[in-house]
């Protein structure tokens, strides 16, 4: 009798394995199509054997875990190009947006300096004519409009930026905390003996998304993650989540800083990111700012020589030229001229502030002789002087014209552009090929949970007809009793 209790509890437990084995399955199937969910599967172990007469009788089998299929290095190689992948994506939606200011179209500064510049030359061919001087002015002040314009938006893609930026802030935290909680709730776990495997495949998504965001490293110990970023600073720190804030600086700039205590915050500078926040932030405070810079230079260059030319000529009152630009809008005062401090200081902002500094078209300086109140009508040197400024290869820095300096431009934010697009894109695909590899080693395969659902369904059938047999065989010994 004893001998059937030991096969009764055999196909017991075999039964209640295989039941626990479908349901394993199950979940696999149920969860094909989770991101980040990694197979399970059941690890078997065999009931210790009981001595029973001289012989060591199997007592049936137990599920001793169900086991994370987990392959780290892929793991570790998608969180580490999460960050790269982010940093590129992110500048190519900026990048975009410069492209679109600094177009190659019909209508773009390039185009407004030639209009400027043929301008002079329509006059040079009637320079007393009120139309034409008409338009010179008109064509000086849609220029100065058109620098004001190219600043004005690239000041619009930096808020923009900035508001990104904010935004990204606001989801991050929160993922921060989540991690934090789910330091906690798999090391409670597991330090029980149990596996905490759903809680582990959802802190992998997250450790990924935070990696692209900022590109962080982290490293495991008893079950927690340790996050930092790759300046250094802590962002999860056993069951803590630290906390990103931004704040504006002394000139109004969006700023981030790493919150580690109720008083306690720490600047966190472009060096010290990676992921999307490093990339939006390189187009904000690198990539916009040289664009600016080289703005400010071709305005000033421009109204320097203008301005130069002009107050050599004459007008149609006989009187010397004024200066034809102004660095200031709406007030008197010429553009200045090379200064003994450096150029810079005397160029920044330019673009923005130039303006138009005459009033009347007779103060258009189109001759180069003349006496007050007697000037020469016919005389067009100067405004051929201007024109021939449209042409000249030496304006800018002494080796390109004002056109082609600003075609420069243009070819850096296009290739800045065009690189970060395809950078993007082929670090896209190499987290496809790495992603689906990590599906190949850890993911669900219908196929192979199809075989394995048979294989325990069959598992349990024969362990229901066992006891079946069993119970059989305990009717007709206790018959024998009656």
């Amino acid at each position: 009798m004893a001998g059937l209790l030991s096969a009764l509890n055999a196909g017991k437990t075999s039964l209640r394995t295989s039941q626990k084995a479908v349901e394993i399955a199950g979940n696999n199937i149920a969860n094909v199509n989770t991101p980040g969910y990694s197979r399970q599967v059941a690890v078997f172990q065999p009931v210790p054997s009981l001595e029973l007469r001289g012989f060591f009788i199997g007592q049936g089998v137990n599920i001793q875990n169900i086991a994370r299929e987990h392959d780290v290095f892929l793991t570790r190689q998608i969180h580490g190009k999460s960050g790269t992948l982010g940093e590129e994506s992110a500048r190519s939606a900026p990048m975009a947006e410069l492209e679109r200011i600094f177009s190659v179209a019909e209508n773009n500064l390039a185009t407004e300096m030639d209009r400027f510049f043929d301008s002079w030359k329509e006059l040079s061919a009637n320079p007393s004519g009120q139309t034409e001087r008409q338009i010179v002015l008109q064509r000086g002040e849609l220029l100065a409009r058109s620098f004001e314009d190219a600043v004005t938006s690239l000041t619009s893609a930096q808020r923009n930026i900035n508001a990104s930026v904010e935004s990204k802030v606001t989801a991050l935290n929160p993922l921060l905390q989540e991690i934090a909680d789910l330091n906690l709730r798999i090391s409670t776990v597991e330090i029980s003996g149990q596996s905490a495997n759903t809680d582990r495949d959802r802190r992998d998504l997250l450790i990924e998304e935070v990696s692209r965001q900022l590109g962080v490293t982290y490293y495991e110990e008893n079950g927690k993650v340790s996050m930092q970023l790759p300046g250094g600073l802590p962002l999860v720190q056993d069951t803590q989540a630290m906390t990103i804030e931004t704040t504006l600086d002394t000139n109004l700039n969006l700023q981030l800083v790493l919150r580690t205590g109720p008083n306690s915050t720490t600047p966190i500078s472009l060096g010290m990111i990676g992921g999307e926040f490093k990339g939006l932030m390189s187009v904000r405070d690198e990539f916009i700012p040289q664009r600016m810079e080289e703005l400010d230079h071709l305005a000033y260059s421009l109204a320097y020589q203008v301005n130069e030319l002009h107050r050599n000529g004459v007008d149609l009152n006989g009187d010397a030229g004024l200066d034809f630009f102004n660095a200031t809008p709406n007030a008197p005062g010429p553009a200045p001229n090379p200064p003994a401090v450096p150029l810079a200081l005397h160029e920044k902002g330019f673009a923005k502030s130039l303006a138009l500094a005459l009033t009347d078209t007779r103060q258009v300086a189109a001759g180069q002789s003349g006496t007050p109140g007697d000037p020469v009508i016919g005389d067009n040197r100067n405004a051929l002087a201007l024109s021939a400024l449209a042409d000249s290869l030496t304006a800018m820095d002494g080796n390109d014209s004002f056109t082609g300096y600003f075609s420069k431009i243009t070819s850096k934010v296009g290739i800045e552009a065009s690189r970060a697009q395809l950078t993007s894109q082929g670090l896209e695909d190499a987290m496809v090929q790495i992603k689906n590899m990590r599906d190949a080693t850890v993911g669900v395969s219908l196929e192979q949970e199809m075989i394995d659902l048979i294989q325990f369904q069959k598992g349990f059938e024969a362990s229901a007809k066992f006891l079946a047999v069993v119970d059989e065989l305990m009717e007709s010994l206790l018959s024998l009793k009656r």
